[in-house]
């Protein structure tokens, strides 16, 4: 039985403790907030014991870490976990600055520690599936690749200040697909943002709809296409166009039926939330990390590099959209 400590319990957290709840071969030990309350709550509900500080969390009977909190804690959690020797699932970014990130990369590197970031869209079955095909070389080469996402529900300002925003707290899970599909890491990115749906954003320096392209050292171009908004539930999509072919994903609607007529048809409903598409994606995240702490294999799950090959992706988006030009990535 592999025991968690959980780091965080708000929204993330209890889909981590639900996850960690509902595996055979796994246990919720520690669990740590800065509202106690809130710890208090997801222990009642999912097991587990509340501790008062991380360090009762690092010190406690677990084996491993998932790390959940707030954006800005990551990397002070991360840190210690490292210098505690403890194995852990970090939520993205890995620190809330791509130095401090890399310290962390070579340190957990250098301890030899099992670790792994929760960019667990690479676990859902049609991205999977997307990837499976292109190394099959059944579409030939990769020629572009479209990405839209559009939230059904707003952030909040503090939010989005504090998360990295639409450039970083939505954009790292697309840019690491995009790397990860086509096996490769940008030469430049070029973007550019608007604020069009809360004027708060634009006070703390935030876009709320912004278009991204990156150019691949192959010649590939990757577009992004990310907005807060869609009042027709959660737009996501993927498009991969090569040589010989295309491949998409597809999306489901939400509804209790299609209604045809001699006029056309027409389906009701909303296209299905963020959490009914990627709920699977958890539980093979966390049967993936207990796979490697108990054979001590590497994880099949994405690296902490990797997590940071993202973050440089959006700092340069974000760089991009401030001074109106492309930035380059290349070394």
């Amino acid at each position: 039985m592999v025991i968690f400590a959980l780091i965080g319990a708000g929204s993330v957290g209890r889909v981590h403790a639900a996850s960690v709840a509902g595996h055979p071969k796994a246990q919720l030990g520690p669990v740590f907030d800065i509202q106690p309350h809130k710890a208090a709550a997801l222990v009642g509900q999912f097991g587990g014991h509340v501790v008062s500080s991380l360090d009762d969390a690092l010190g406690d009977d677990a084996h491993a870490l998932i790390i959940a909190s707030s954006t800005a804690s990551h990397g002070q959690v991360a840190q210690a976990c490292v210098a505690a020797g403890k194995p852990f699932l970090c939520e993205k970014p890995l620190a809330f600055d791509v130095t401090t990130a890399l310290k962390i990369v070579e340190a957990a590197e250098a301890a030899g520690l099992t670790t792994a970031m929760a960019l667990n869209r690479r676990l859902d079955y049609q991205y999977a599936g997307i990837k499976a095909a292109v190394d099959r070389g059944e579409i030939g080469r990769l020629e572009s690749m479209l990405f839209t996402s559009r939230s059904a529900g707003l952030p909040t300002v503090e939010f989005v200040s504090t998360s990295g925003g639409l450039l970083g707290e939505k954009g790292s899970h697309f840019y690491d697909l995009a790397c990860w599909i086509s096996g490769e890491y940008p030469l430049e990115v070029h973007a550019m943002g608007s604020t069009l749906i809360n004027p708060g954003f634009a006070v703390v320096g935030e876009v709320d709809t912004a278009m991204i392209t990156l150019r691949m050292p192959s010649g590939l171009l990757c577009q992004f296409d990310f907005s807060w908004r869609a009042a027709y539930g959660h737009d996501e999509r993927l498009e991969v166009h090569g040589a010989l072919g295309m491949l998409r994903t597809e999306q489901d609607i939400v509804a209790p039926y299609t209604h045809f007529s001699d006029v056309g048809f027409a389906r009701e409903g909303r296209l299905a939330g963020w959490f009914d598409r990627f709920a699977p994606t958890y539980e093979i995240e966390l049967d993936l990390l207990i796979q490697a702490l108990e054979t001590g294999e590497p994880t099949q799950l994405p690296t902490l590099a990797d997590c940071l090959a993202a973050q440089r992706i959006a700092d340069a988006a974000r760089q991009s959209i401030v001074e109106g030009r492309r930035i380059s990535l290349e070394a």
